[in-house]
């Protein structure tokens, strides 16, 4: 049976992220394994710590236990995000080699777009050139001065309160609503997790999110989830039904979830990811959805 590693850091984040890392451990080793090893790869779990690489006449992804791993046939995914930068940089890195490899297949690897899902900044401008509602959003972190990050940001993204994250972090990692200047000040020159870009966008009035995901070009679920509660299965609504094929279409992705928020009124588009986990969803959804994110084992 030839080997599947997930390879990922789950030291080094807040405290807050304890119970969520906790789940998704539990996810990898119960429900990930059961559907790797039904397409006859053997699940292996791998902390990012314990793994050593070099290029050179012969690259080296080396673990303990397994060795060179890019000298087998096998199959990986590299998680990509991460609140240390330089724990994120050996990922990319790890993640770069991977996917230059003949051997091992990377499953969150996508030839267009590779690591497209680290910036959401680059995520919305793609939805806008294909003409998907989404929201004006300002980039800011090397400019001159915090006075010209704060005027840039009131100019383009217009009046408090705005919404401001860490352009390539994730799970809620860094997010704040700024309600005034002042309060916009203080996050630019302290921010939660220094040394990242920032994307500011116009704080809306959240009724809902809905998660679409496709397997290619096709929807084969769609998960509703209002503030507080827990997600529901949906039917997918017409007004983000070809917005989210177009995402799919032109990142040519054999897996894809899409995020919108609902307004009451209206969906802006939030964000893509080409990783997004399906553990939530109930049968038979679910078991179409991991056909889809674990296609490229099946190929």
């Amino acid at each position: 049976m030839k080997n599947f590693y997930w390879i990922d850091s789950f030291d080094g984040y807040p405290e807050t992220m304890d119970e969520v890392i906790r789940t998704s451990l539990d996810v990898y080793n119960g429900l990930y394994a059961t559907y790797t090893e039904a397409l006859g790869y053997k699940f292996r779990l791998i902390h990012l710590e314990d793994m050593y690489i070099a290029t050179g006449e012969t690259p080296i992804v080396w673990h303990s236990e397994f060795g060179n791993i890019l000298t087998q046939d096998g199959a990986a995914y590299v998680g990509l995000i991460h609140p240390d930068l330089q724990k994120e940089r050996k990922q990319e890195s790890l993640y770069r080699l991977i996917a230059n490899s003949t051997n091992v297949r990377l499953l969150n690897y996508t030839a267009k777009f590779p690591m497209v899902c680290k910036d959401k900044f680059r995520g919305t401008d793609i939805a806008r050139k294909l003409g998907l509602h989404a929201l004006t959003t300002a980039l800011l972190g090397a400019e001159r001065s915090t006075r010209s990050q704060l005027d840039f940001a009131e100019q383009t993204v217009g009046s408090y309160p705005m919404f401001i994250r860490p352009r390539d972090l994730t799970s809620g990692l860094g997010k704040r609503t700024i309600n005034d200047r002042a309060g916009l000040q203080k996050y630019i020159e302290n921010p939660p997790f220094p040394g990242r870009l920032l994307i500011i966008q116009s704080c809306i009035s959240i009724e809902a999110e809905y998660r679409v995901y496709l397997d290619r070009c096709e929807i084969v679920a769609c998960r509703r989830r209002e503030p507080l509660k827990e997600g529901e299965l949906c039917a997918t609504p017409d007004a983000i039904l070809e917005g989210s094929r177009a995402l799919a279409k032109h990142l040519e992705t054999t897996y894809l979830c899409v995020d919108w928020l609902w307004t009451g009124s209206e969906f802006w588009f939030c964000e893509f990811e080409t990783g997004g986990g399906f553990s939530e969803l109930s049968e038979p959804h679910r078991s179409r959805v991991a056909a889809a994110f674990f296609r490229k084992l099946a190929a």
